[in-house]
C-alpha cells in the first residue's frame, strides 16, 4: 500500500472531521451561551486551540499533496502538531466538568459523547501523522 500518498489524505479528512465535530456545540446549541463558552474554555487551554490546529492541519497535510511543500517537512511538522492536538483534546476532555454537559443533555443528548468523540478523532489525526512520517522517512 502506498502510505505516503494515503496518509496525508487520511490526516486531512481526520482534521476536517475533528474541526467539524469540535465546533458542533458552538454551531448547534443556541440556548445558554455562557455554558457553551464554559464548555469550550474547560481545561488548561480549552477546545478552541484544538479546532484551530485541526484547521491548520488540513492546510499542512494538503500542502504536501499539492507539491507546495516538501513531504519530509510536512511529515515533521505534523509529527509535532498531530500528537499535540491529541494531548490538548485529551486534557480538555479529562478536565471537563460533568455539570457542564448535564445542562445540555436533555435538549442535545449527543453532547454526552462529544468530548470522547473529539478525543477519538484527534487520535486519528495523530495516527495519520505518525503513519505519514513513517512512510516518508
Amino acid at each position: 500500500m502506498d502510505y505516503d500518498r494515503l496518509a496525508p489524505y487520511l490526516g486531512a479528512v481526520g482534521c476536517l472531521l475533528l474541526a467539524g465535530v469540535a465546533s458542533a456545540p458552538f454551531a448547534i446549541i443556541d440556548e445558554q451561551s455562557q455554558f457553551v463558552a464554559s464548555y469550550y474554555a474547560a481545561g488548561p487551554l480549552g477546545l478552541t486551540g484544538v479546532v484551530f490546529l485541526a484547521i491548520l492541519g488540513v492546510v499542512i497535510f494538503l500542502s504536501s499533496v499539492r507539491g507546495r511543500a516538501d513531504a519530509s517537512l510536512v511529515a515533521g511538522i505534523m509529527l509535532v502538531v498531530g500528537p499535540t492536538i491529541f494531548v490538548l483534546s485529551g486534557l480538555w476532555a479529562l478536565s471537563l466538568d460533568p455539570s457542564l454537559t448535564e445542562r445540555f443533555v436533555v435538549a442535545h443528548p449527543w453532547i454526552a459523547y462529544h468530548s470522547w468523540t473529539t478525543v477519538g478523532l484527534s487520535g486519528l489525526v495523530a495516527a495519520a501523522s505518525g503513519l505519514y512520517a513513517a512512510a516518508v522517512y
